[in-house]
């Protein structure tokens, strides 16, 4: 595989690394980057012993300052790093490019040196054949790629190179270029039939036609490339960590580059599996067993680049235990993968003879004084002064240990037993808490290995009382009531391990409407929420019509940071449809319209008296009384009665035309009140 993915690089000519190096030491030095790749640039040989110094871009600039006992500061410190002389600069882009320079200062101010370096950044170029059919090509984002399509046009009386078969990309005759739609950044050599496309971006990706026509116009070949377009690996992170059993969890990630593969080696050689407790040398994360040591290479490529990290990897100590075997009948317990320090006699100087079996079986110790030191297990145990030392332990090394002691006369002078008991540590703890639609948290506590683990879950520091569990108790799922929240701590153990986690728990409800229109009623957690953190206008809108008029009523919900929301409602309802006003109006209107009655009737009589006197002139005016009605509103949810929806009018006294003719009759409209229920 290693073979194929080599040769396949190969073909596609990367001409530049993603990651470079220049020594910038030398004023005027030219240094080179890969875009959206990595540089590290050696600035200065020590910067711990430079009193001032300052390195500038175009001279305009500052990215980076700083000295002796003087705090650095830099610019680009999201993507860069500066240790000690060497900038390290991520993320390549072209706007890095330009002149850079570094001027030195003595404690007097003088400048003491000044030196400049060049730094170009420049795409990605990767080459391929296209001359056969069906050909795959690679080019990098924001790069270059060079395709052979033909050996040479000069014989070649016509052609055309299309895109998806719809675009006509390139259109020639013999060696004269009749058209190149992107010649802006692509360029064509009609003598070796090569097409150089810069500043590749993801559109460029796709399937390329080529067809050749002869004199006649008939077409004499075809063929097709599919040409993709990646973005490059830019950079390789390399952690490794020790876990309680000895053994190392190396984990490497990419920053950037599409379909990345992974590839491990261990002192230049792929790893195995017998220095592989989990994973396979094709993944990113991997577990190597106890006494793993060496040079680790994590290797990190897709079709267009490479990038590699490397690290020493030591070999990691399991957990060590201790016990006192002096007492007859004691427990002790080793680590699996660790060590167990064991005091089995004070000193073995005045024992005449001594050993010490298991199972009563196989004798693991035997000396005594002035005798040499028997021991079965040497390879990986030391025995000194009456303190017995195992390491790498393992599950075999469980069982009953018997140590007699002799006098010089061969009588057993005493005799005592320890039982040991081999145990996986405990090597990570997850917790997980949610949020139930009743209020109450429901909370899990997990641990990774570990042989008969035991859970302890301590609230703010104390142990959790019944008073704050809804269910389970000192197991690894519990539920808390409504309400508990603080600072939640679970422990996992066993009696060679301890491992905790800890999270701030607190459940908050939320009621709200987003902006698009969703409604949100639920219990959520208060460290993790992101939904109804500001006060929200407009979750419901109630629309009612009354007459001509259009009522909305709009409820604002404040969310609190205590498990209650706090909801008002504000109506643009009319004055006088007011929950408070309502009783009030229809009195006042009563009221109105009893006083227009009486008017009215007062009015018609004057009326009447005068009808009987004629006058050539009079200024009449034409009564028009509403028709008022008392009517039930419905649907008002957010009302605590039933509201009384009027339908009102207006009283006109119209400025009657002046008459010659007396106007004879009663010109008395009288209203109508209705009150429906």
């Amino acid at each position: 595989m290693e073979a194929v993915f080599g040769l396949l690089l190969m073909l596609l000519r990367v001409s530049h690394g993603v990651e470079t190096s220049c020594d910038g030491r030398q004023d005027g030095a030219q240094c080179y980057g890969a875009l959206g790749g990595t540089v590290v640039l050696q600035l200065m040989d020590s910067a711990s012993e430079i009193f001032r110094y300052e390195w500038s871009k175009n001279n305009k600039t500052a990215i980076l300052q700083g000295g002796k006992n003087k705090k650095l500061i830099n610019q680009i410190e999201k993507r860069s790093s500066f240790s000690d002389g060497t900038f390290r600069i991520n993320s390549l882009s072209r706007t890095d490019s330009g002149e850079y320079t570094l001027q030195t200062y003595d404690s007097s101010g003088q400048r003491s040196e000044q030196r400049t370096l060049q730094l170009f950044i420049q795409g990605v170029e990767a080459y391929c054949d296209g001359r056969q059919d069906g050909a795959q090509c690679y080019g990098a984002l924001g790069g270059t790629v060079v395709l052979q399509l033909m050996d040479s046009t000069s014989e070649i009386f016509r052609y055309e190179w299309k895109k998806n078969k719809i675009i006509t990309i390139l259109r020639g005759k013999k060696n004269n270029i009749v058209f190149n739609v992107i010649d802006d950044r692509s360029f064509f050599t009609p003598s070796d039939g090569t097409f150089r496309i810069n500043n590749l971006s993801r559109t460029d990706s796709g399937e390329y036609t080529l067809q050749t026509y002869d004199s006649s116009g008939q077409r004499s070949e075809q063929r097709t490339l599919q040409l993709f377009i990646q973005a490059p690996v830019s950079s390789v992170l390399l952690v490794s960590e020790c876990l309680s059993q000895g053994w190392t969890r190396v984990s490497c990630s990419s920053e950037g580059g599409d379909s990345p593969q992974y590839s491990w080696t261990l002192d230049g050689h792929t790893l195995t599996d017998a220095e592989l407790l989990s994973g396979n040398h094709e993944t990113n994360n991997i577990i190597l067993k106890q006494d793993v040591s060496g040079r680790l290479v994590c290797s990190v490529r897709n079709h267009i680049s490479s990038v590699s990290r490397e690290e020493n990897i030591s070999t990691c100590k399991g957990v060590e235990t201790s016990c006192d075997g002096r007492q007859d009948g004691a427990q002790c317990y080793g680590a699996l993968g660790g060590t167990v320090v064991l005091q089995l006699m004070d000193s073995t100087s005045e024992i005449f003879r001594y050993e010490w079996s298991k199972n009563n079986k196989t004798a693991i110790l035997q000396g005594g004084k002035n005798k040499k030191l028997i021991n079965q297990i040497e390879n990986r145990s030391s025995f000194s002064d009456g303190t017995f030392r195992i390491n790498n332990l393992s599950r075999n090394d469980s069982g009953e240990y018997t140590l007699q002691t002799y006098d010089s006369s061969g009588q057993r002078s005493e005799q005592r037993t320890l039982q040991l008991f081999i145990q996986a540590p405990v090597s990570s703890v997850l917790l997980v808490s949610e949020c139930l639609s009743q209020g109450w948290t429901r909370v899990s506590c997990s641990s990774e290995g570990g042989d008969s683990p035991q859970y302890n879950l301590t609230l703010d520091g104390h142990t959790l009382t019944d008073a704050e569990l809804l269910s389970g108790n000192q197991t690894n799922n519990i539920i808390l009531k409504q309400n508990v929240s603080g600072h939640l701590v679970c422990s996992v153990r066993n009696h060679v391990s301890s491992v905790s986690r800890e999270e701030r728990i607190s459940c908050i409800f939320i009621n709200c409407t987003l902006s698009n229109g969703t409604h949100i009623s639920q219990w959520v957690s208060a460290a993790t929420n992101t939904l109804c953190i500001e006060l929200t206008t407009a979750p419901t809108t109630e629309t009612s019509t009354v007459g001509k008029e259009t009522v909305n009523t709009v409820t604002i919900t404040n969310v609190t940071s205590s498990n209650q929301t706090v909801t008002s409602s504000i109506s643009d309802d009319p004055w006088y449809f007011r929950k408070n006003n309502v009783v009030a109006i229809a009195g006042v209107l009563l009221a109105l319209v009893i006083l227009v009655l009486v008017g009215v009737a007062v009015i018609c009589s004057q009326k009447k008296q005068k009808n009987d006197k004629p006058k050539e002139e009079t200024d009449e005016q034409e009564l028009t009384y509403a028709d008022v009605r008392f009517m039930q509103r419905q649907g008002q949810q957010v009302q605590k009665r039933a509201e009384v929806e009027v339908e009102y009018g207006q009283v006109k006294f119209p400025q009657r035309p002046r008459q010659s003719v007396e106007r004879a009759g009663d010109d008395c409209l009288y209203a109508q009140v209705h009150k429906d229920r």
